[in-house]
């Protein structure tokens, strides 16, 4: 079975979608762009902390599916739960727009087995996607995207980050469908491969996929929304009533 020879110690994480979206919040509140940059990363581990997919590591879909697959299984999910918003956000915001199609691009990153060949394309599609746009919110945006995915693209390279990154994430030996069962009927640990038949933890797997689509969607909603600091530039010479004889006659 599956969970026979899982490896249960890889961590896909929150979706690049993501973490992209919640950094592209803190770019339009933080205006110094190394701060903003520094905050996208450290801002990676705090959103680790939350419960996102670990209950899927383990998870056979009828004994049939691989990670790869199941994972990919859920985003098209969390795809599905997201277009009416993206729709919505195409109509009402092209650059939000633009933005949510990068970091969707970038989700399709962690697919790909080769750990460098996915630093390399993180970096060529930010470098891409930063040649094809001269708005000044959109280049604050994607390196700051760039840098709240960086944690999960180094950490192989970097055996303390690596570790510290384990450290911080939260033990998925207790995921929510444990928790719904265990409030539910005072029983949890249902065998791995009886989950996907246990009403409770495929309660606690949709509680994971809407916990992770409403950061995602509630983050690029903001954005639709947003006050940038683009748009707090110091103001400049403001009219003086006696200048240039606005009210006084030549």
């Amino acid at each position: 079975m599956l969970a026979s020879h899982l490896n249960t110690s890889v961590h896909y994480g929150l979706t690049p979608a993501t973490h992209a979206a919640v950094a592209a919040v803190v770019a339009c509140r933080v205006r110094r762009l190394p701060v903003a940059l520094a905050a996208a990363f450290g801002l990676h581990f705090v959103c680790d902390l939350f419960y996102h997919f670990e209950a899927f590591y383990p998870l056979s879909v009828l004994g049939r599916w691989d990670l790869e697959r199941t994972m990919f299984g859920l985003f098209v999910v969390l795809a599905v739960l997201g277009a009416p918003l993206v729709i919505w956000i195409v109509r009402r915001d092209r650059q939000t727009a633009l933005f949510a199609l990068y970091s969707f691009l970038l989700s399709l990153l962690p697919f790909d087995p080769n750990l460098d060949r996915r630093v390399v394309g993180a970096v060529a599609l930010s470098v891409l996607w930063l040649a094809l746009t001269r708005d000044a919110e959109m280049r604050r945006w994607v390196p700051c995207a760039l840098a709240a995915y960086l944690p999960d693209l180094i950490r192989h390279r970097i055996p303390a980050l690596r570790q510290f990154h384990e450290w911080v994430h939260y033990n998925s030996q207790l995921d929510v469908g444990d928790w719904v069962s265990l409030l539910a009927r005072g029983r949890w640990r249902v065998h791995v491969n009886e989950r996907i038949f246990d009403p409770f933890y495929r309660a606690g797997y949709a509680l994971e996929i809407l916990g992770e689509a409403a950061l995602l969607c509630g983050c690029l909603y903001w954005l639709t929304r947003r006050p940038s600091v683009t748009d707090l530039s110091p103001v400049h010479d403001q009219a003086n009533p006696v200048h240039e004889g606005s009210l006084v006659g030549e």
